[in-house]
């Protein structure tokens, strides 16, 4: 669904706020260091309002960010219409309570970008040193009126380190600290100018993009889906087409673990319509797919789609080695098997298949054995997947086996995609369910 407004919603809001300022157009054009006809242009809808635009007269109108996400909605929308509903006005963003500061993941107190497919928005893919503050009021601009490239280096120092405690955390919780930092970087958005503005919104869009993930992983997937969906609007607003990807493909993941394949199907599909000229997100939106149709059934779809994101990964560039090195090299390996396993364990799960189940036995153990040990999720997600398959297959001795190790880290972790394999299983192993806790948990009667 896509609204009918267009840049007019934007140049609507313009001409009040600046009535309401008492100002005539060639006064705000002087104000904000533009010509007065491209105020006027704006203001009858005729020209497309730039970010940059955009947060300077929030800033000189006192509009609190009304400008800013009207013009963010209006390019998003001229960007691409993916079929998807995006966020207005009248959703607000979740709020966080105050959490604590940031983790510091970087001894030498720099990162060097580009960092777990996060670049600099001033210097992309050439790199450069940030160094990583103490704290969110440590990041330059954040206290001041004086937003530049420290302030981006900052943002973007701070999330790596983000990403970097997510993959190794099992248990505890991100996603305060996350959001708290999101919420600071919108307020620092007015305050930018020209570039830094959409360079800060493409940082905007991979922290809503995190955010949204960790409220996955939470079961929270309503205040996620808010989070995913201002991310999309943001990337597109910013050209950060790789972030829009990625939050489309979380989205379909929801639907997944939602059990609502055609759903997970549309948003994949959405992923792929993004940009066309990235392969990595061609590969990353065909894994999608193909999960979607094995929750669907339908075997033909899944290997047809598998076969072309497995043989797209293997002409993967540079820039999709930057942008997305969980696709590539080992990594990549590792990526694609764990989606193998789960779209063939689903297939036997609705088939009865178990030489299906088999071949997902062995893609799990494939990618488990090469997931680094300091990824503790994905190692559990992927040794109860392992489990699960051979549960498929009909060995349910080897399933005990495989998942009674793991299962005091397992129940002590609140992260729903580690409980949805652990579901699955459940049912899968009935009556024996129980000889995965040593001693065995003793239930009782009705």
């Amino acid at each position: 669904m896509t609204t009918t407004s267009g840049g007019d919603e934007f140049g609507r809001e313009l001409r009040r706020l600046r009535e309401q300022a008492g100002l005539t157009q060639v006064q705000l054009a002087a104000r904000l260091g533009y010509h007065h006809t491209y105020v006027s242009k704006i203001e009858s809808g005729t020209r497309e309002p730039r970010i940059a635009f955009a947060s300077k007269a929030d800033d000189v109108l006192g509009a609190g960010g009304a400008l800013l996400a009207a013009a963010t909605r209006v390019r998003a929308r001229q960007r691409t219409d993916l079929g998807i509903v995006t966020a207005t006005a009248t959703v607000p963003v979740p709020r966080a309570p105050h959490a604590g500061d940031s983790p510091r993941a970087s001894p030498a107190g720099e990162v060097q970008l580009p960092a777990y497919g996060v670049t600099c928005p001033s210097h992309g893919s050439d790199g450069c040193a940030a160094p990583v503050p103490a704290g969110l009021a440590d990041v330059p601009g954040v206290a001041g009126r004086t937003v530049g490239t420290e302030t981006l280096h900052g943002f973007t120092a701070l999330l790596t380190t983000y990403i970097e405690a997510d993959i190794r955390a099992v248990g505890g919780d991100l996603a305060q600290t996350v959001e708290q930092a999101l919420r600071t970087l919108m307020t620092v958005v007015p305050k930018a100018r020209g570039d830094h503005a959409g360079g800060l919104l493409q940082l905007a869009a991979r922290y809503a993009d995190l955010a949204g993930w960790m409220r996955v992983k939470r079961g929270q997937h309503g205040i996620a889906m808010t989070w995913l969906q201002r991310g999309v609007e943001w990337a597109l607003a910013s050209d950060g087409l790789a972030t829009a990807c990625e939050s489309l493909g979380r989205m379909s993941v929801i639907a997944m673990i939602e059990g609502d394949g055609l759903t997970a199907l549309e948003y994949s599909r959405a992923a792929a319509a993004v940009d066309g000229s990235r392969r990595w997100t061609a590969v990353h939106a065909q894994l999608g797919q193909a999960r979607a149709w094995a929750l669907l059934g339908d075997h033909r779809e899944f290997a047809a789609l598998t076969h072309s994101a497995r043989r797209g990964a293997e002409r993967l560039g540079d820039r999709d080695r930057i942008e997305a090195p969980w696709l590539t090299g080992v990594e990549g390996e590792t990526f694609t098997a764990s989606h193998l396993a789960a779209g063939l364990r689903d297939l036997a799960k609705a088939t009865g298949d178990r030489e299906m189940a088999g071949r997902a036995a062995a893609f799990a153990a494939t990618s488990l054995s090469n997931v680094p040990s300091r990824m503790h999720g994905s190692r559990l997600v992927l040794t109860l997947r392992l489990a699960d398959s051979e549960a498929c297959r009909g060995d349910l001795d080897t399933a005990v086996h495989i998942a009674r190790p793991v299962m005091p880290a397992v129940t002590a972790s609140l992260n729903t995609t580690i409980r949805h394999e652990l579901d699955g299983l459940r049912v899968r192993l009935g009556t024996r369910f129980d000889e995965l806790f040593d001693p065995p948990v003793s239930r009782a009667g009705p």
